[in-house]
């Protein structure tokens, strides 16, 4: 159960760091809160697949819907709390930490290479939070 909520951890925290505040509110309103995939992505202004594609990452992670549900709800909270260090400026986005700009799309893949210490302390602590 621990790998399930690393590898969810991971990828929540991942969204969180990059400020894909959308992506995080998605898989909580989908998961947590009961709505639809086409309500969220109406809600929103993406496609209904980016949302199911969300979803299913989470889904897929946690092995089965159920645990899927309880995962995210525990670490949601959580999730939230973290300050996002990247920031969008203009049509690329800039890292606070080390003052990087990098493609919008290549955002995440920034943080997991250059910031992977950062990122792995974030998920320890945030699963020693969950064993408490």
């Amino acid at each position: 159960m621990e790998e399930v909520i690393t590898s969810i951890a991971r990828y929540l925290i991942i969204k969180r760091l990059s400020n894909d505040v959308v992506a995080l509110l998605a898989v909580k309103e989908y998961l947590i809160d009961g709505e639809p995939p086409s309500v969220i992505a109406f809600k929103y202004k993406i496609s209904k697949f980016k949302v199911r594609g969300y979803i299913q990452r989470v889904i897929d992670k946690a092995g089965n819907y159920r645990v899927a549900v309880k995962v995210v709800e525990s670490l949601y909270p959580y999730i939230m709390s973290i300050e996002p260090i990247m920031l969008r400026s203009g049509s690329r986005m800039i890292c606070t930490i080390c003052n990087t700009y990098v493609r919008i799309n290549e955002d995440e893949q920034h943080i997991r290479k250059k910031h992977k210490d950062l990122l792995n302390e974030l998920i320890r602590s945030m699963v020693a939070r969950l064993k408490h």
